[in-house]
């Protein structure tokens, strides 16, 4: 009974701390903040760009934003938030794309009127070139003068080195004011293109194939790749895996996802030069009868070579082309077939813009 008596004094107090407890947690869990379900599925990243115009007299270039973005959003990418969850960053601007425009032509000066259109900024990855991968900005713009007659276009490719720790931010920010000097230099110095893309601006499909003659057998490289167009440029470079296979009287190899690197020459509206370089590695089969034994390492290829053509392949060309050429290579492995080869090369493709 005592203790029956002692426990009902006690029962008062331990109402009263649950109930400072409750009210003290209570608060606390009001305080944590819920994130909108916006914030799970997108971020943001700020790119820092607007500057302040230093002319007066401002410019009489109006630049018309017509992408399918917002005119302060550069583009989307995805990233993974807290390194686990897929979501689409903005990249966003402090400014609206054609008023960077516009202050850089005013700050030039530039003593032209008229409209420049922006209709497509394209920023993606290009991990297919060995020597030149990394961020690339494609764009296509257009100059309409004061009675709004078609003046020019340009197509753009942008490729800025990243420096060593380079926040993305600053970096994106380099690379569209690039793309902005760049335009408001062609210009400057009236440096025009007055025939006009004729396809919608887009990646291209481009597949081809190199048929090589060799003196022992032949080779066959398949191409398969999407590039934006490069109509307008003298020299340009592009890679592309291929997939190459190699046939002789005692012997056959294969090679998969080798990166072809290409540099490209125009020499004339018709006609574009080209060298290629790559390295293969891939396995052999060897026909039975040749050889009593062979090594392990005998089923491996390993190969480098390099080629030299002229292709006809006009400008805003749509259709198929092809072109010859020379093909040398080495052959590390095996070591029991001849270790250079020579061949004469004819290639075939199609190109849909």
């Amino acid at each position: 009974m005592a203790g029956n008596s002692q426990l009902g004094r006690l029962l008062p107090f331990f109402f009263i701390y649950a109930g400072l407890m409750g009210s003290l947690y209570g608060q606390h869990f009001r305080q944590i903040k819920i994130p909108e379900l916006k914030d799970f599925i997108s971020d943001t990243l700020h790119i820092e760009l607007s500057e302040e115009t230093i002319n007066e007299w401002g410019t009489r270039i109006r630049v018309v934003d017509s992408r399918a973005l917002n005119g302060s959003i550069l583009g989307i990418q995805q990233i993974k938030k807290w390194k686990v969850i897929p979501v689409d960053q903005y990249l966003a601007m402090d400014a609206s794309l054609s008023n960077l425009f516009e202050t850089q032509f005013s700050n030039d000066s530039l003593n032209l009127s008229g409209t420049l259109h922006v209709s497509h900024l394209i920023l993606w990855y290009d991990n297919q070139q060995a020597l030149t991968h990394g961020l690339c900005l494609n764009a296509y713009t257009t100059f309409h003068d004061s009675l709004d007659n078609p003046i020019s276009n340009w197509i753009w490719e942008i490729r800025v080195k990243r420096e060593r720790k380079e926040e993305e931010a600053l970096f994106l920010a380099r690379v569209v004011r690039q793309l902005i000097k760049d335009q408001s230099s062609a210009l400057s110095k009236q440096n025009f293109n007055p025939e006009f893309y004729p396809y919608l601006f887009r990646r291209q499909l481009l597949s081809w194939s190199e048929f090589i003659y060799l003196k022992d057998g032949y080779a066959l490289n398949v191409h398969f790749t999407l590039d934006f167009p490069p109509d307008q440029k003298s020299k340009w470079q592009r890679g592309s895996p291929g997939i190459f296979y190699r046939k002789s009287a005692i012997h056959e190899s294969i090679a998969m996802g080798g990166k072809d690197q290409k540099w490209y020459w125009r020499i004339s509206p018709s006609w574009i030069a080209k060298t290629s370089t790559t390295f293969r590695l891939g396995f052999n089969n060897f026909e039975r009868g040749h050889f009593d034994h062979l090594e392990f390492q005998n089923f491996l290829y390993v190969n480098v070579s390099a080629l030299a053509s002229v292709e006809y392949l006009p400008i805003f060309h749509k259709g198929l082309f092809g072109g010859v050429g020379i093909y040398s290579g080495y052959n590390f492995l095996p070591d029991i077939i001849p270790r250079t080869e020579l061949g004469l090369l004819l290639s075939l493709g199609i190109l849909l813009p």
